[in-house]
């Protein structure tokens, strides 16, 4: 089972008000350098988190006992990105709010990106949008004995390798996104 589990996020889409809206989101307090988990889950959450932590709550809803942010504020909307780290797994609640939330401020706006156990097992990719989402584990596992053996150097070769998951599902996305344009009535 994953301890630590990195989650990378790519906001696609944006615009300046939903850049304003993380920055609203995932700014630490003065003095602080991250947000907790708590503060974390109350300003995606709003008044559907609970007042204090409730583990029960937490891994039904977040998909996870703890999480944290690392966030770089950025004015470049075209290039957002935003680290979570978590217990166990991918906080998917968490990022399908986050999506739905920046949706509803400019509505082509979507997440995407990658995750990884501090083992590479689990590891994958994953796209939420306001009415679509995907998540996938890369099935290949990672070769540690080669990985000792030279020394790191497969490590960059695997990651990229996993890391097309990405790519990949956006693929599928912006193909449903266009479909969906342009056949409205199978979507009802």
């Amino acid at each position: 089972m994953a301890n630590h589990m990195e989650t990378y996020i790519n906001i696609n889409n944006g615009d300046i008000k939903v850049a304003e809206k993380l920055k609203e989101i995932f700014t630490p307090k003065e003095g602080e350098y991250q947000v907790e988990t708590v503060d974390l889950v109350k300003r995606i959450f709003g008044e559907d988190a609970p007042e204090e932590y409730d583990y029960d709550w937490y891994v039904d809803n977040i998909g996870t006992k703890w999480v944290y942010s690392e966030y770089d504020h950025s004015d470049d909307c075209e290039s957002i990105h935003l680290i979570l780290t978590s217990a166990w797994s991918v906080p998917q609640g968490l990022l399908e709010r986050l999506a739905k939330v920046l949706s509803e401020i400019k509505s082509d706006c979507y997440i995407s990106g990658t995750y990884e156990d501090e083992s590479y097992d689990p590891c994958g990719a994953f796209i939420y949008a306001g009415d679509y989402n995907d998540i996938e584990d890369w099935d290949a596992e990672f070769d540690w004995d080669k990985y000792e053996e030279e020394d790191g150097l497969n490590d960059d070769e695997w990651r990229d390798a996993y890391m097309s998951l990405e790519s990949e599902l956006v693929e599928v996305y912006l193909d449903y996104v266009r479909d969906k344009a342009e056949n409205p009535e199978d979507y009802i």
